[in-house]
């Protein structure tokens, strides 16, 4: 039998502060829990929607004005959303985006604070290997650049070593492209001219001849017929890294035929022995084009010229797509 003084301690002291201490964790820690299980639902449901995971190390393929330009990208994916740290030689930036649909959409900023330097990229999946599609960003000079982005996985393809990942098993095994007699020197386009006078102390005359109003074309060593390419030493490039872009698109190529230009590849064993055989792995690498194919444009008519290509002229080749297909969207094509 409970006395008047615990009767009131139970009901008007003891309970109400247990009620209370109970409601103040209940408070803390049901938000927490709703929190946790949203996150839970939706990590499940980002899961059911995409799959696909983009996790991994990456080189990008773009221009930035009239250079060529590849960085390093290492991409962390947590459900739909995407973190990445890209490197491009001193320059660091970091991304953050969302895949979802197979399409990537991202932006980045500098990683130095002291610089506004951003982007944005918008690409679409192609495969395992690749995501090809589009950038703008704003560099030091505040100037705004566009290009077609390409996005290869290293462990498939490293763009230090060849255009496309095929190259990556050729390089310092054959001289075909830089030392056959059955294909023209590359053409050169003015800026690279300049580029190349530049990083090789010599003048333009002494490696190049002028052929059109713009266009240079390489000579050859001691400007014997026989002979390959002037900057052909020790059975390697000597400026690689600043190869003309005619040299980054071989063995493909366009023609005017009909009218219209078109994008090519010189299929004999002869002109590329690397070159696989599967139709769709070839036109796949047509993503890597695309970037060459901006620069090329204003000079197009000019490369078309077969004052260029008096010994290709007579080789074989495929057609895969017109220029237009290639600049508006070639993935409807593959």
């Amino acid at each position: 039998m409970t006395t008047g003084f615990e009767y009131v301690f139970q009901n008007y002291i003891y309970v109400p502060i247990i009620s209370a201490i109970i409601g103040a964790i209940l408070s803390m820690l049901v938000p927490k829990l709703f929190i946790w299980c949203g996150k839970k639902i939706k990590k499940i449901a980002n899961k059911s929607v995409d799959t696909i995971d983009i996790s991994g190390d990456w080189n990008s393929f773009f221009h930035e004005g009239d250079i060529i330009q590849s960085e390093s990208i290492i991409l962390e994916q947590e459900g739909q959303t995407v973190n990445g740290e890209i490197v491009l030689e001193n320059r660091r930036y970091l991304l953050n985006g969302e895949f979802k649909n197979q399409i990537l959409m991202g932006t980045y900023i500098s990683k130095n604070t002291r610089k506004d330097e951003r982007g944005a990229i918008v690409l679409r999946r192609i495969n395992e290997n690749l995501l090809s599609g589009f950038c703008t960003f704003v560099y030091k000079d505040k100037q705004v650049y566009s290009s077609p982005y390409i996005l290869t996985s290293t462990s498939y393809h490293n763009v230090k070593k060849g255009t496309y990942s095929f190259c990556n098993s050729c390089i310092g095994k054959f001289d075909c492209c830089c030392n056959c007699n059955k294909i023209d020197m590359p053409i050169i386009l003015p800026s690279e001219a300049q580029e190349i006078e530049t990083i090789s102390r010599k003048s333009i005359n002494d490696f190049a001849i002028k052929l059109t109003s713009n266009l240079y074309q390489m000579r050859r060593f001691d400007n014997q017929e026989k002979n390959g390419c002037i900057f052909f030493v020790n059975n390697q490039c000597s400026i690689y890294n600043n190869r003309p872009i005619d040299c980054r698109l071989f063995p493909f190529d366009f023609k005017e035929i009909n009218g219209e230009y078109w994008l090519i590849y010189y299929n004999s064993i002869d002109i590329c022995r690397a070159l696989p055989t599967d139709i769709n792995e070839i036109k796949n690498y047509a993503h890597n084009i695309r970037p060459l194919l901006d620069m090329l444009l204003p000079y197009m008519s000019e490369c078309s010229n077969p004052i260029f290509s008096k010994r290709l002229e007579n080789q074989q080749y495929i057609k895969l797509f017109t220029i237009r297909s290639l600049k508006e969207d070639i993935t409807n094509e593959i």
